[in-house]
């Protein structure tokens, strides 16, 4: 019993992580159906930053704080420039421009700290609360739960009950539509990139703290987030949540039973059999359209 207590802990804990990447993902596709596959280096700089001011001993909330605000204006800046001027052009083209961007930051960064592994004092207590047995919750999964689940929240909230929420949406929907009515097309589309980039930091930091990776894995762990979405549905923000902790739960189970080899491939064999079934995912929607 406890060794199954554990394995939900660890698969809520990693999963809250792919959500919070894959929230970005979705925010973003939303509102400028650009399909950002630089949300895993987004993750990757936003924990690098968050470890230098950690070693430079900022408070823990400030770091994260800055951290997040950093990778907000980047992602908004990064569509300013380069992917609002692609506007128009078809959604594969503009994915792979995603992809140019991200290999370009991801060199950056290792021309900046390095490829070695991110070292990082100890934040938190590991003092280990228990649930069942020896199967329990530590300070960093009980921050990441905390985390994730205002993240989602704040998000949530935003998108569904506030104006720009709205106008959000409306844009989502129907670009020109919105834009023959005078919604700032641009300035929602920045937005967007921007709490795209926060959240994907987010996860970086929340990562970096219950280990200590390279930066490498942190890009390529924010790209695994993408079988999670797909999974959930694209579109659809709590899908990306019930995505991430289901991934992460076949991946947990595969390597306590099966090993750490193949839990990659045990996530992406789960996800096309289900996209088989239902290719929209779990909670996407299916277009209808008139002929």
């Amino acid at each position: 019993m406890s060794t199954a207590i554990e394995i939900i802990i660890n698969a809520l804990t990693l999963g809250c992580t792919y959500a919070l990447v894959g929230v970005g993902f979705v925010v973003i596709f939303r509102a400028t159906k650009v399909i950002s596959f630089a949300q895993g280096v987004f993750m990757m700089i936003g924990a690098l930053l968050f470890a230098g001011f950690a070693r430079a001993d900022w408070p823990t909330w400030l770091g994260m704080l800055v951290a997040i605000v950093a990778m907000a204006a980047l992602s908004a800046l990064t569509y300013q420039v380069v992917f609002g001027r692609l506007a128009g052009l078809e959604p594969f083209v503009v994915a792979i421009g995603t992809v140019g961007l991200g290999t370009l930051f991801e060199a950056i960064g290792l021309m900046i700290w390095g490829p070695s592994t991110i070292s990082m004092p100890q934040l938190f207590s590991i003092k280990l609360y228990h649930v069942y047995g020896s199967a329990g919750l530590n300070a960093v999964s009980i921050l990441t739960l905390a985390v994730t689940a205002a993240a989602f929240a704040l998000v949530g909230a935003g998108l569904y009950f506030t104006p720009t929420g709205l106008r959000m949406r409306a844009v989502a929907n129907d670009t020109p539509l919105a834009a023959y009515h005078g919604l700032a097309v641009n300035r929602l589309s920045v937005g967007a990139w921007a709490i795209g980039g926060g959240t994907a930091a987010l996860a970086g930091v929340i990562f970096l703290l219950g280990t200590q990776p390279d930066p490498a894995t942190i890009d390529s762990l924010g790209l695994l987030a993408f079988p999670a979405i797909l999974l959930g549905g694209f579109d659809s923000i709590i899908g990306c949540l019930v995505g991430g902790i289901l991934i992460a739960l076949v991946q947990t189970i595969t390597v306590q039973y099966v090993g750490g080899n193949y839990q990659d491939v045990v996530g992406y064999v789960v996800l096309l059999l289900l996209l088989t079934v239902r290719p929209q995912g779990i909670f996407g929607r299916v277009d209808a359209r008139r002929l």
